[in-house]
């Protein structure tokens, strides 16, 4: 159900997560235990793809999960910027300048009769600077200077959205006084970084779109329904009631208002939390509200529930009646679930426990 093989993962010098493999069947309850800083929490954020690995394949229910490129996307030095910009300048005045005398044969000079070959120039240079980059990655400007323009995110050439809003970006600034583009929902000018990407040395190579792992939106949208989360805080909204903070998750789906409620009325009941659905979170106690984020992350029936250190601030009895109550969610909806915690004596009422050390497991 889920697999992760080779997880790396290091911020700035220091190195979290060093070659993880890790794989759950469905149904299965598997808790990981370690000493602080091993690396339990940094690997759950990644297997729950709230983080990305720097390096290393991650799959949920058959479908991928990106991580991050290994290809270090430095922006092009500013001088080279600098240019690609003045090149791009006498590209579009010299474009300008060639309409208006291909149309008058000299360069008029009433502005106003210039003005409908303005903007059929400026067209025309919009056409030139989409082509050449959507074609190569590359308008001359950034031949002539060693540099191309590179996806920020997986090292790509960038697709028709990011080259179109670029594109538009030269334009707009000269037909729309202020420089806003409304289209692209940002402020444009004769920027290298609009769209999201980078202007990098040429020697960096394209890296090809994997179209069968998931990012941005998309991925947004398959954690909502496939993973569930439960941390030791539980993270519940203070001004909605029980009942509302369970349907949340739902809602945002876009699942039926009334389908969401029955169905987050039900777990409140499995959860012993019938007669206190109305109540908001500061009127629950702590085991109460923790039950209440486990059902929340239960309500669009997730392929894996994941856990943070849930117990970490529960008492030894309610901490027990958490683990009892995931056995009893495994047994009754064949549940995965996967559990971060310290607590050893705990783990141990888990299917197989995993020892973490050093960014390592270490052994079951």
């Amino acid at each position: 159900m889920l697999e992760a093989s080779n997880i790396h993962k290091r911020y700035d010098k220091l190195e979290i997560l060093k070659g993880v493999d890790i794989h759950i069947a469905k149904g299965e309850i598997v808790s990981i235990v370690g000493p602080s800083g091993s690396g339990k929490s940094t690997l759950l954020h990644i297997l729950g793809t709230l983080d990305r690995a720097d390096l290393g394949q991650l799959q949920i229910k058959g479908v991928g999960i990106s991580s991050r490129t290994e290809i270090d996307l430095q922006p092009a030095i500013w001088w080279k910027r600098l240019i690609n910009l003045l090149i791009d300048l006498v590209i579009v005045i010299s474009i300008l300048a060639g309409v208006t005398i291909l149309f008058f044969g000299h360069l008029p000079e009433e502005p106003v009769k210039v003005l409908p070959l303005f903007y059929s120039g400026a067209l025309l240079f919009f056409l030139y600077y989409f082509l050449m980059e959507s074609l190569t990655g590359r308008t001359l400007g950034k031949y002539l200077t060693g540099t191309k323009l590179i996806s920020k995110i997986d090292g790509s050439r960038p697709g028709f959205k990011d080259c179109l809003f670029r594109s538009l970006a030269r334009i707009l600034p000269a037909l729309v006084g202020e420089g806003i583009s409304f289209i692209a929902a940002r402020p444009v000018g004769w920027h290298d970084d609009i769209a999201d990407s980078f202007v990098v040395s040429s020697k960096v190579v394209y890296k090809k779109r994997n179209k069968n792992f998931l990012s941005g939106k998309k991925l947004a949208a398959f954690r909502n329904l496939n993973i569930g989360f439960v941390f030791q805080f539980h993270h519940l909204l203070p001004e909605f009631t029980a009942l509302e903070n369970v349907c949340i998750p739902g809602w945002i789906a876009g699942r039926q208002r009334k389908e969401v409620i029955m169905q987050a009325t039900d777990l409140l009941k499995v959860m012993g939390l019938a007669d206190r659905m109305e109540n908001k979170p500061q009127e629950l106690s702590g085991g109460e509200q923790q039950r209440v984020a486990v059902a929340r992350a239960l309500i669009n029936n997730p392929s894996i529930v994941m856990a943070d250190e849930p117990t970490g601030n529960l008492d030894s009895a309610n901490a027990m009646e958490l683990h009892r109550l995931f056995m009893d969610l495994r047994d009754r909806y064949q549940q995965t679930f996967l559990i971060v915690t310290h607590n050893e004596e705990l783990a141990k009422l888990s299917d197989r426990v995993l020892q973490m050390k050093d960014g390592r497991i270490i052994g079951s």
